[in-house]
This record gives structure tokens, C-alpha cells and sequence, in this order.
């Protein structure tokens, strides 16, 4: 009977072990909750976005890509998810069309590295938890019994212990623990119990002492979580500008692609006029043959323009997270849309930077604004740190300590607990006679702090550098745009006068060809001008770190609201 009581006890002190046991569910709920309250607290502190932090990679970037590949295997009534702030996703002759803000939305859902800078954010805030979790009260527990036996006797024992231990910002280490054990013989009615309990302190007096020393690890965790939002609210600015500059450079080759169509056609039909003056005795065969050279240089012209927008068209694809078989084109709404917009911008007035303030002004805006200048300027900090810490391993190891113990038993037959309790405290000192590790690690920070300040230096000037480089460029791209809308009108009016010209013999057939080329680069540059404008616009704001991103990944305009 005894035995049975023994083992029942034994199994239900397993079955208490194994409920309070850690399972991957409960391990991934209980981090993912607390990763997420972490990250969205520092988060919503430096964005000043109300929504939680979401870790988790959209649901809908998975599907939107099945939809793709389905759609390139033939298949019919392919549904396409509904991308959140974007215009519903439709095929029409097999073919997605993008505009450039649902581009920019799918970008923002689908980009890998965008993910990575959002998983970079959440296992920075699992590490804080970890810091943090240093300077909690921890429990401990342990359960054991043993049923053992021998030709004289059989008995049953077991040990139940339970600690506790906490660390203070000081320094102090406390930690107690409290152990019952029972031994029962199985044949006789005799049992034995026993008592043990201690606790013990610890107070570092020189070297690890001082709040700002053992708090360093939960002081770097919480920087390094700062560190990772800040990179991901640069990434957001960058990567936004780096999709628009992508799908304009597209929108750039559709347009070459139509103005090298457009050309042959031109081309070709002077090439027919040309046989039909020939014949007629109106033209040399030199001039016939020089519009049919002419004609064969524009159709590789095409060729070659082709080329480049699929190879673009695939880097778009790419940068969108996209499969490259996709088959996805972009709007070419948005070339009428970027014309009206660069010409309502000439029109308002005749400096191009009238909306930024002068350059002193803008660079100290951007030496303020940027995230990864503040992330710089932090590192700098952080070596300080680096060096306060070295220094403090230099100084001697002088710890207080102090303890008390007991040590109680009771036997059956006895009238009480019978043992001894016990106390003590000191001094222990570790002179500082073997430093040489950190002695030299103490000058290594040192250089590393120097380094620090160095790369705070050369990063502000690249700052600055891309300010003024920005605020030139859109002067330039002002100019060129106002420049190659007057060069494409004289383009027009010489193909027109040099073909009249033509008719009645006072132009021969290379001022036509001649002027016709013109047409086609003053073409290919207006639109060139036109993208180079609002690039250079966006880039400035990048540079200065004031480009606001909308939650949807759109850049919002100066009035707030998204760009598309």
C-alpha cells in the first residue's frame, strides 16, 4: 500500500512539473506578445503612428504572388487579393497594370529587405525583454523522489526545493532558498524530515559597482531597439523613393520605346517618298538611300529600346517583391500625370527651390532630421560608454557578502526539530595586479571611440554634401525642363518646315533624316527632364529626412496627403 501511495505521489508530482513546462505554443505566444508591446511602445514614441506594430508579413504578398503565376500559366477567373490603400487588382489581356501608388503599396507588403528591417526591429525588442527580464524577481523550483530498496530495508524519498533571486540596478545580488526533504521507510512506520534554507547577498564596492555600469547591458538593449526602428523609418524613405525611381525609369523606356516606334514610322514614310521622288527624277539615289539607311537604324533603335524596358521592367518587378515572370505594366496615366505636375510647378514660379530654405538652413534641418545620422551620432555615444565601462575593469574586485543558513531535521519518535542555524558577512578583495586584458582593452575603446567621432564627421558632411548636391539638381532640372520644352517645339517646327521644304526642292533629304533625330532626342529628353525633376525632388527630401511615408508606403505630399 505504501508502495502505491509512493508512486501515486511520484506521478503527481511529474504531472505538476510537466503542466508548468514551457511549449513552443506557449513560447511563441508569450514572446510574440511581449515583442510586439515592446516594439509598438518605441515605435509609436518615435514615429508618432498610432497603430501596433505588426511583425508578421502580410498575408495577401503571398497570395498576390500565387495570383501572378497563375495568371502566367493561362488560368481563367484568377482572383487577386485586396491590397489595403491600393485600387483593386484587376487582369485585363492577361496583363496587371500598376499604377504608381498601388506599385508603391504592393512594394511596401511584398519587399523582403522591408520584411528583414521589421523582423531586425521585433528581435531587438526580444532582446530588451531579455535585459529587462535581469532585473526581475526569478523563481526557481526543483521536485524529486526516489523509491529504492535493499534486503534490509525499502524506502521512499523525495525533495521539494524552491528559490528565489533578484538583482538590483546597484549592483546587490540577493538570492534565498528553502529545501524539504522526506525519507520513509516502506516496511517500518518511521519517517524522517529535514529543512534547509539559505540566503546570501552580494554588493559589488569598486569594480561592476554603480547603477550606470550594471545597468549597461538593459542601457544598450533598449539603444539598439531605438537603432533598429530609426533604420527602419530610414529604409521606409529610401526604399519608397528607390521604387519611384524604378518605376519612372520604366515609364521613362515606355515613352522611348513609343517616341523609336513613332521615329520608324516617320522614317518609313520618308523613305516611301523618297522611291516615289526618285522615280519621279525629283531625287538623287544618294538621298534614297540615305532615308532608307536611316529607316534600318531606327527599326534597331526599337529593338534596343524594347530590350531596356523589359530588362527595367524586370528590375521593377524585382524591387516590388514580385516573381520576374510576372506579367505586370506599369500606368501610362502617370506620364500625362507628371507632365500637368511638372508644369504646374514651372508655372508657380521661376525658382525651382522656392519651397525649401536656403541651404545653411536646410542642412542643419537635415542634420536634425535624419535617422541614420541620429544612429550615428548615438554610436558615439555608446563608445563613450564603452570607455567608462573599460575603465571601471581596470579597478580592483571589492565585493560585500553576507549570508545566513539552517539546517533542520525531525525523525519519528523525536520531539522537535533538531540542527543549527548560521550567519556571516565580508569582505572580498581581488587586487588589480592581472589586468592585462583590459588593460589593453580599455585602449582599444579608446580608438574606438575616436573612430566613433570620425564617422560622425564624415557622415554629417555626406549629409550636407547630398543637400547641396540636391538643391543643384532640381535648379538643373528646372532649367532643363523649361529648356527642353521650347528644344522639343523647335524639333517640331523644323520636321514640319523641312518636310514643306522637301516638297518644293529647297531642302534635300538629310535635312528631313537630321531633323527627324533631332525630334526623336529632344523626345527621349523631355521625358528624361520631366522624371529627373521629380526624382531630384524626392531625393532632396530623402537627403533632408523630412520625406514623410504614408502607413500605406506612399511619400506624402507637402499638403499630407499621399502622392497617389
Amino acid at each position: 500500500m505504501r508502495r502505491l501511495l509512493a508512486a501515486g505521489c511520484a506521478v503527481a508530482a511529474l504531472a505538476v512539473m510537466v503542466a508548468g513546462c514551457m511549449t513552443p505554443e506557449k513560447a511563441y505566444r508569450e514572446s510574440n506578445e511581449t515583442g510586439v508591446s515592446l516594439a509598438t511602445a518605441f515605435w509609436q514614441r518615435q514615429s508618432g503612428s498610432t497603430r501596433e506594430f505588426d511583425v508578421h508579413r502580410p498575408a495577401d504578398a503571398l497570395t498576390l504572388r500565387i495570383a501572378l503565376l497563375a495568371v502566367v500559366r493561362g488560368e481563367q477567373g484568377v482572383v487577386f487579393p485586396v491590397i489595403p490603400h491600393a485600387a483593386p487588382l484587376a487582369v485585363s489581356n492577361g496583363v496587371l497594370t500598376l499604377s504608381l501608388s498601388d506599385a508603391m503599396c504592393v512594394a511596401a507588403r511584398n519587399d523582403r529587405a522591408y520584411q528583414n528591417m521589421k523582423e531586425a526591429v521585433f528581435t531587438s525588442a526580444l532582446d530588451l525583454d531579455y535585459q529587462q527580464y535581469q532585473f526581475e524577481t526569478t523563481f526557481s523550483g526543483m521536485m524529486l523522489g526516489v523509491l529504492s530498496g535493499d534486503p534490509a530495508a525499502e524506502k521512499a524519498s523525495g525533495r521539494t526545493a524552491g528559490g528565489i533571486a533578484r538583482k538590483l540596478e546597484n549592483g546587490a545580488e540577493i538570492a534565498g532558498s528553502l529545501a524539504l526533504d522526506v525519507v520513509s521507510l516502506l516496511r517500518d512506520d518511521w519517517r524522517s524530515l529535514g529543512l534547509q534554507g539559505d540566503l546570501t547577498m552580494t554588493l559589488p564596492l569598486m569594480r561592476g559597482a554603480g547603477r550606470d555600469i550594471v545597468r549597461e547591458p538593459l542601457t544598450q538593449a533598449e539603444r539598439n531597439l531605438l537603432y533598429a526602428i530609426r533604420a527602419f523609418e530610414h529604409y521606409r524613405q529610401t526604399y519608397a523613393v528607390s521604387v519611384a525611381v524604378a518605376y519612372f525609369d520604366v515609364l521613362e523606356y515606355v515613352q522611348r520605346v513609343q517616341n523609336a516606334v513613332d521615329n520608324e514610322r516617320n522614317l518609313a514614310e520618308n523613305s516611301r517618298r523618297a522611291e516615289m521622288m526618285f522615280e519621279a527624277g525629283r531625287m538623287q539615289r544618294i538621298q534614297v538611300d540615305q532615308a532608307r539607311s536611316d529607316l534600318l537604324a531606327a527599326n534597331k533603335s526599337v529593338i534596343d529600346a524594347r530590350k531596356s524596358y523589359e530588362v527595367r521592367l524586370d528590375t521593377l518587378k524585382m524591387r516590388l517583391g514580385l516573381p520576374p515572370e510576372a506579367r505586370v505594366e506599369v500606368d501610362l496615366a502617370e506620364v500625362e500625370r507628371l507632365e500637368r505636375k511638372m508644369a504646374r510647378w514651372a508655372q508657380a514660379s521661376d525658382n525651382a527651390v522656392a519651397a525649401y530654405p536656403d541651404e545653411a538652413e536646410s542642412c542643419r534641418i537635415a542634420l536634425s532630421e535624419r535617422h541614420d545620422l541620429f544612429v550615428t551620432r548615438c554610436r558615439v555615444e555608446d563608445s563613450a560608454r564603452a570607455v567608462k565601462i573599460a575603465a571601471d575593469a581596470l579597478r580592483a574586485d571589492v565585493t560585500l557578502t553576507g549570508g545566513a543558513s539552517l539546517d533542520r531535521a525531525r525523525a519519528t519518535g523525536e520531539n522537535g526539530f533538531n540542527g543549527e542555524e548560521a550567519w556571516d558577512a565580508g569582505v572580498r578583495a581581488d587586487w588589480p595586479w592581472n589586468r592585462r586584458r583590459e588593460r589593453n582593452a580599455f585602449r582599444k575603446q579608446l580608438i574606438a571611440l575616436e573612430q566613433a567621432k570620425r564617422a560622425l564627421e564624415e557622415r554629417e558632411d555626406a549629409v550636407k554634401q547630398a543637400v547641396r548636391s540636391g538643391l543643384r539638381n532640381l535648379v538643373a532640372a528646372r532649367a532643363s525642363y523649361v529648356n527642353q520644352v521650347e528644344a522639343v517645339k523647335v524639333a517640331r517646327l523644323r520636321v514640319e518646315s523641312n518636310a514643306l521644304f522637301l516638297q518644293s526642292g529647297r531642302a534635300s533629304m538629310r535635312d528631313v533624316l537630321e531633323a527627324q533625330e533631332n525630334l526623336l532626342a529632344a523626345r527621349n529628353a523631355l521625358c528624361k527632364v520631366l522624371i529627373d525633376w521629380q526624382v531630384s525632388d524626392l531625393e532632396l527630401l530623402r537627403d533632408m529626412g523630412v520625406l514623410k511615408i504614408s502607413e500605406a508606403g506612399m511619400w506624402l505630399e507637402t499638403n499630407g496627403e499621399d502622392h497617389g
